[in-house]
């Protein structure tokens, strides 16, 4: 399970009405879609995830929201002539990590015709896998942050906001064999070695809650939101 505040931190800060169309890039189980489908008029939903689709659209079913449309390819994939005009385009964490981000950002803002959203990491938001990987002896790989994306941006002539996000995100687990089942979905294959380190680690570390569950005793995340409002769009 996780509590995570960061969906309705980054949902207070987009500005949209009930005409708006939307665009939402790695949009996944629909945190962010769903509560913006209620604001604006459609949003189409974009993820590489055909599995996470199928849950987004569900959860709509069940709200009752038929605004959305879904397509289930990676961003790079799609031109922006097939993925149309909208008035307001979010990626919400799903551009870390993309080979050619500066083609993309400049997907982002050829779509959009009033505001782009995105988030990116914060200074240093893989500090997990850095000590994973330091506590196994693995080599650690590090990820331009917001930094880099902000730079891009106003090479390209656009002169963004940055907003850091304080968000408190929060897994809990039934048993330490899940959190390691989670540990290896983010960093790969563990040895039977690598396995007993962690799981010892894990036992050092986690804590138990009052209702049974065990946590990290710290649980943070570090997203900065980037955006900005397209030239020659005039909110008056």
């Amino acid at each position: 399970m996780e509590k995570d505040d960061y969906p309705e931190k980054i949902i207070s800060r987009i500005k949209i009405n009930s005409n708006d169309s939307i665009l939402d890039i790695g949009c996944g189980n629909g945190v962010i879609t769903i509560p913006l489908a209620q604001k604006a008029r459609k949003v189409t939903a974009m993820d590489i995830s055909g599995k996470m689709l199928e849950i987004l659209n569900k959860k709509a079913e069940n709200s009752k929201i038929c605004n959305i449309n879904t397509i289930n390819q990676r961003l790079e994939d799609v031109s922006p002539e097939k993925l149309g005009k909208h008035d307001v385009v979010v990626a919400s964490r799903s551009l870390n990590g993309v080979p050619n981000i500066q083609r993309e950002l400049e997907k982002i803002n050829k779509i959009a015709n009033k505001y782009v959203y995105i988030t990116i990491w914060g200074v240093d938001n893989r500090k997990f896998e850095k000590e994973m990987a330091k506590l196994l002896g693995r080599e650690s790989y590090s990820h331009p942050d917001y930094i880099y994306v902000y730079n891009i941006l106003h090479q390209m002539g656009i002169y963004a906001n940055v907003e850091m996000l304080e968000c408190n995100t929060r897994n809990y687990y039934s048993s330490f064999e899940e959190a390691l089942d989670r540990i290896k979905w983010r960093i790969g294959d563990l040895s039977p070695e690598e396995e007993s380190i962690l799981r010892e680690y894990l036992e050092e570390t986690m804590i138990k809650t009052p209702e049974g569950t065990i946590t990290y005793s710290k649980g943070k995340a570090d997203w900065v939101l980037i955006w900005w409002e397209k030239n020659g769009y005039n909110q008056n």
